[in-house]
């Protein structure tokens, strides 16, 4: 049964993100619109508790940093840092490109890719940025996947870069046979993520070493899921996969 609705003008073309509000007395449900607006509902009703407004696309889901920020890159190049009480700005950090997916974050750290070919790092008290990766001419799609020592994010380059989260340096890459641009799920020891090969991989923290692979038989450009000892992930041609087993397991 269908309990509230809320339309905008424009698609909504990341996911929502589901907080407990600042005095921990309701449910918030963040999502960003293509209108180039972030917007707060109460889960209650759907009622809009504030509103903050862009100048160009947004795509990536928000992120919520240190339960007081509301973080998330858009088409305008540029890191807005929004305080989650009211929705006032923070700050606006600018990079060189436009920002195409989600928000990592790691403490008050925040961590994305671009279309300059970059994965950044931002500091997200106080407005800067901390680092810029970069390796080849092609852009970081993915969003990445933090630990306490790497960020982990898909390239069109056809690797999965493992970076240094602390200095921005490469620890180690991994090469597939396409590109790779859904998230990557991190577990204890390892891995795992798809690519347009058509192929769902697992490697090694430590070192970027291969774990497994499996063929699917179509491009794999979602992200995949991992829940009930079970990875989900969609295919490019319009099939879900369920896989099961001792390799998917959270050890």
């Amino acid at each position: 049964m269908e309990v509230w609705r809320f339309s905008t003008d424009e698609k909504i073309s990341s996911g929502a993100t589901l907080i407990k509000s600042p005095d921990g007395g309701e449910d918030w449900v963040v999502l960003n619109g293509y209108d180039g607006t972030t917007r707060v509902l109460k889960g209650a009703d759907g009622t809009v508790v504030w509103s903050y407004q862009t100048e160009d696309y947004i795509n990536g889901a928000p992120a919520v940093v240190d339960g007081r920020y509301i973080v998330f890159g858009g088409c305008d190049s540029q890191l807005h840092v929004i305080n989650l009480k009211d929705g006032s700005l923070v700050h606006r950090i600018p990079t060189e490109a436009y920002i195409p997916a989600s928000i990592g974050t790691f403490g008050t750290m925040a961590f994305c890719g671009n279309y300059a070919n970059q994965t950044v790092a931002f500091d997200v008290e106080a407005g800067t940025v901390a680092w810029v990766y970069e390796d080849r001419a092609l852009p970081f799609f993915s969003s990445p996947a933090v630990n306490d020592r790497l960020v982990l994010i898909g390239s069109r380059d056809k690797h999965l870069h493992a970076i240094d989260r602390k200095t921005g340096e490469n620890v180690w890459k991994f090469r597939t046979g396409g590109r790779i641009e859904g998230s990557p799920i991190v577990f204890n020891d390892g891995v795992l993520f798809g690519s347009s090969d058509g192929r769902l991989y697992a490697a090694s923290l430590e070192a970027g070493t291969e774990v497994w692979q499996l063929d699917v038989g179509e491009p794999l450009i979602a992200s995949p899921a991992f829940g009930e000892q079970q990875i989900v992930v969609g295919g490019d041609k319009g099939t879900v996969f369920s896989i099961r087993g001792q390799a998917a397991s959270n050890r």
